[in-house]
């Protein structure tokens, strides 16, 4: 199978199809963390690692600070 890139498609999942760019970052972790994706995706989330971490990082950031805005 061929490296996946930012472009690539997902190859299974609930986002399927999907640009692995656009992939939510907290998924591509949960699927890493409990060890369901197959190889091709492992070696995309291993080498796109620190950023994937930034943006579930300010994801949760945004988060918060909405969520103090509310009150």
């Amino acid at each position: 199978m061929s490296k996946i890139t930012d472009s690539s498609q997902m190859p299974f999942g609930k986002y399927q199809g999907m640009a692995m760019i656009n992939v939510p970052a907290d998924y591509l972790m949960w699927l890493y963390d409990n060890n369901k994706c197959n190889s091709e995706v492992r070696v995309y989330i291993v080498e796109n690692l620190d950023v994937l971490k930034k943006e579930i990082n300010d994801k949760q950031k945004n988060d918060e600070t909405r969520y103090y805005h509310r009150h």
